[in-house]
Order: structure tokens, then C-alpha cells, then sequence
């Protein structure tokens, strides 16, 4: 899977919504595929879709998703904006993602002014390993790569680092609950605020139930293979940031119990400054 310049483009056109109607938005198929809709995609156009609504001095500070259908990768998807509420300092947003007549997802989005507040921050120490001291992600997975999917086995819109083997993907090795990389875009996009707070809800779905396949020694792919699926989505992002920069992904698994697991993650520059945080609830089924 190597970083690609040309996925990227494709993938930030396929962000780009268009206008279909008061508060309504068209967002077009992507290039890249699974065999069912990808829910970052979802959750990345719909963060295109209620931007476009609120105030140009407003950014993205959470999102909450719950993930209802699978949707057809092949079919464009409509976003219907709902204005909750413009405040003085808050715009809230509600966004109803749909395929024809299937509801594929219910999203609330919240966007904010820049204030001022008391500050604190704590975080475990962060990694003392560069990304350059890392092998990019297709020469990692190069001895998987018979069994893994055009997803991962092709040319990707982002260039990443795992500090770990990743497992789950295909080898299915048996550890910690707990996973690390380094992830940016594959070349640099413009500086636009709003499109980079998207590709990065885009990234916080590629891989976040992953950890939760660890302690069981299994696999999306390759071998002891498990099937699994978004169920909700919370995201919160916590300053303005950059995808053109390097950000250190933790992810982590604190529980699968009842068909599903609950994994979070946090995402910090190379200074160490945490940018956002994640978390999704996941089924897990055996195929």
C-alpha cells in the first residue's frame, strides 16, 4: 500500500459535496471500495455537508454517529443538513445520510468559535520513535500481500507508519489490545480547515476496531478471519491541526464482551499536542 498522491486527489473530490436542494447535499462515489459503503467516507462527507452551512468562523469540535445500514459503495450518497441551533458561539447540526430510501447513518455535529479558557492537557508519553525510522505500510505488509483486499494492497490516499506489526489486517498475531502509527496525507492539500477536519474522521474509521481482534489472534484477512462493523462513531477534535503533518494515531480496546468491543484512540503531533479523540463501538461475529 503505498502512498499515493493521485488517491488522495480522488479522495478530496470525492469530499467535495455539492449543493442538491435547501440544506441538502450530494455526495459522489469514491474511487477507492469496499465491498460495502465505507463509513468514513459517510462520516467525512457529512462533515463537508453541515460545514458548508454554519458560519465561516466555525470549526468542527465534535461529531456523533450512529451507523444504521450498509450502503452501497457504487451509489452516491444524499446528506440532509438540519439547523438545530446557531448561539452566539455554537452552531449545532443534524445530518441524515441516505441511499434512495435506506437511511445509512444519523449524525450530530457541532462547530465552534475560537475562545479563550483555562488549558490543560495530559497524555501518555508519546513514542521516541520517528516516523522516518518506521518502514511506510506496503513494505510492512509486503509478505501479506497475496491475501489482502485492493484496499489495503493498493496505492492509498495516506502515508502510514505503524510502530507495531498490524495484526489484524492479515497475520493475525496475539497481543495487547493496543495499536500505534504515524499517519499523513499522501502529499500536501490545501489549508482548508474544514476539508482536513474531514480526511482526518475519514482516518479515525480505517482501522480503529482493529485492536480488539489482538488479544483473540485474529484477522480481517488472511488467516483466522473475524467479521466486524461499525455500530457508533464519537469523534471530538480539540485544535486546529494539519494533515500535511505527522500525527501519532493510539489506538486501544478496553473491552469486547456481548458480539461487541468499544475501542478509542487519540491523535497528537510529533510536539505532542493531542489534536483529537475518537471512540466506536463494533460487532464482531464469526464469519
Amino acid at each position: 500500500m503505498i502512498a499515493s498522491a493521485e488517491e488522495l486527489e480522488s479522495l478530496v473530490d470525492a469530499l467535495r459535496v455539492t449543493p442538491a436542494g435547501v440544506n441538502r447535499f450530494h455526495g459522489p462515489t469514491a474511487a477507492r471500495k469496499l465491498p460495502r459503503l465505507f463509513g468514513g467516507q459517510v462520516l467525512a462527507q457529512a462533515v463537508m455537508a453541515a460545514g458548508a452551512t454554519v458560519p465561516a468562523d466555525r470549526y468542527p469540535h465534535s461529531l456523533h454517529t450512529l451507523f444504521l445500514r450498509g450502503g452501497n459503495p457504487d451509489a452516491p450518497v444524499s446528506y440532509q443538513v438540519t439547523i438545530l441551533r446557531d448561539g452566539r458561539s455554537y452552531s449545532a447540526r443534524a445530518v441524515t445520510a441516505t441511499q434512495g430510501d435506506d437511511v445509512l447513518a444519523t449524525l450530530q455535529l457541532s462547530f465552534a468559535t475560537e475562545q479563550d479558557g483555562p488549558e490543560h492537557e495530559w497524555s501518555p508519553p508519546l513514542t521516541e520513535t520517528a516516523p522516518n525510522e518506521l518502514l511506510p505500510l506496503h513494505e510492512q505488509l509486503e509478505g501479506e500481500s497475496a491475501v489482502l483486499p485492493e484496499w489495503w494492497s493498493q496505492p492509498h490516499p495516506f502515508d502510514f507508519r505503524f510502530l507495531e506489526h498490524p495484526e489484524a489486517l492479515a497475520a493475525a498475531g496475539t497481543r495487547n489490545p493496543e495499536q500505534r502509527f504515524w499517519v499523513r496525507a499522501a502529499t500536501r492539500i490545501p489549508d482548508e480547515p474544514l476539508l482536513h477536519t474531514a480526511l482526518l474522521a475519514y482516518v479515525s474509521d480505517l482501522t480503529l476496531l482493529d485492536p480488539a481482534l489482538m488479544p483473540h489472534g485474529r484477522s480481517w484477512y488472511g488467516n483466522r478471519v473475524i467479521a466486524g462493523a461499525s455500530i457508533d462513531h464519537a469523534m471530538w477534535f480539540h485544535r486546529r491541526f494539519s494533515m500535511n503533518d505527522w500525527m501519532l494515531c493510539r489506538q486501544v480496546s478496553p473491552i469486547a464482551t456481548g458480539g461487541r468491543c468499544l475501542c478509542t484512540c487519540d491523535f497528537t503531533t510529533e510536539a505532542g499536542a493531542r489534536i483529537a479523540s475518537a471512540s466506536q463501538e463494533g460487532v464482531l461475529r464469526e464469519p
